[in-house]
């Protein structure tokens, strides 16, 4: 996972593997204002500038701002909003595609249909857009807070409230670390829309998810050109990039993609990727590491205390996110789920999309 992984940018295309390993803001006056830059070109990048935010645990992030594009029109009643934060290491220009007129795209594996819907692709702390190691002025680098999941929701929730002035959502959506903060909105903010749909997320991670996480860590940390994160020049993590692009695919997968002769320019070209800061890239697994929206009760007691409606999609050969946490959940609300079968295993919008992007359109047309 070296290289800001877009991994579903251009949807269905072998550019997603790329972008997946290269390496989501009270008077009425001023919510008219902040509507009116929020409402702006449909898919330009704006900020949110929220001033402090306060975390979990005490500290803040100063400055603490935050990208987003808007995609469509927000209808008279102000209820046809859909959330997408983007998944680790992406930023929202990763998910641009994924919004848009689904009959004016063909072949493009439109989500979030923006004829019926009002889209919001939120970039994620520490993706290198919002607030992040590699661009905070006044907290840079290891000096940057650290941050739990929570902290980023809570974040995300003054961006539709502040910012955007909505107050009710129809549905929040995501992939991959964007399918954890569906999990992590449903549980924070329960009744504040009505349909989710997490994508290769997880409600809490196993040991297993942990552990390859643990592995992401450590890769990054051993490499001496990270020097403890006080790197003058962003470090290549060759190792750190090649076990990222292990653990997003499964071993049919690699085999039918890469042959024995071409290992080696596979691997030389993995390893050549840093296009995302190594700090940041640092923030987003550390608190990915701390989804858990089930506490000390159990999955099942969680997801009822979720009151939106779910559709879960996860991948059988997933090894990055294991797929039963969110199938438990699934399982313990009767929700609607999709089980790929496709050998690109975590990397689905590669070998799965049409199947996916119908699912959800359909879903996010259910009132």
């Amino acid at each position: 996972m070296g290289i800001r992984p877009r991994t579903f940018t251009q949807v269905g295309s072998r550019s997603m593997v790329d972008s997946m390993m290269r390496a989501i803001v009270v008077m009425v006056g001023a919510v008219l204002m902040s509507a009116a830059t929020a409402y702006a070109a449909d898919g330009e990048l704006k900020f949110a500038e929220l001033g402090q935010c306060r975390l979990e645990s005490g500290q803040v992030i100063e400055e603490c701002r935050v990208g987003y594009r808007t995609f469509g029109t927000l209808n008279a009643a102000a209820d046809n909003a859909v959330l997408m934060p983007t998944w680790l290491y992406g930023t929202s220009a990763d998910l641009v595609g994924l919004f848009g007129d689904p009959a004016a795209k063909p072949g493009a594996n439109v989500l979030v249909d923006t004829t019926r819907f009002y889209g919001i692709a939120v970039d994620t702390l520490g993706d290198g857009v919002s607030s992040s190691p590699s661009n905070s002025k006044r907290q840079h680098g290891t000096a940057f807070p650290k941050m739990t999941m929570r902290d980023v929701i809570a974040v995300e929730y003054r961006l539709v409230t502040e910012t955007l002035g909505l107050k009710h959502l129809h549905a929040v959506l995501g992939l991959s670390m964007g399918g954890e903060q569906t999990f992590g909105w449903a549980a924070a903010h329960p009744g504040f829309f009505d349909l989710a749909a997490p994508i290769l997320g997880t409600p809490r991670l196993t040991s297993y998810d942990l552990e390859v996480k643990r592995i992401m860590v450590e890769t990054i940390e051993s490499d001496a050109g990270f020097a403890g994160g006080q790197y003058t020049t962003e470090p290549k993590l060759g190792l750190a990039n090649l076990f990222g692009s292990l653990v997003v695919t499964s071993p049919a997968w690699r085999n039918g993609e890469t042959t024995r002769e071409g290992l080696e320019a596979f691997v030389t070209a993995t390893e050549a990727r840093q296009a995302i800061d190594a700090n940041d890239r640092m923030a987003q697994l550390r608190t990915i590491m701390t989804q858990d929206v089930v506490g000390k009760g159990t999955i099942v007691e969680a997801a009822h205390r979720a009151t939106a409606k779910f559709l879960v999609i996860v991948s059988a050969e997933d090894h990055l996110v294991n797929p039963q946490p969110a199938l438990e959940w699934a399982g313990a609300l009767g929700a609607e789920t999709y089980v790929s079968q496709g050998t690109c295993a975590h990397l689905i919008m590669l070998c799965d999309a049409e199947a996916v992007s119908k699912r959800v359109r359909a879903y996010l047309a259910k009132k």
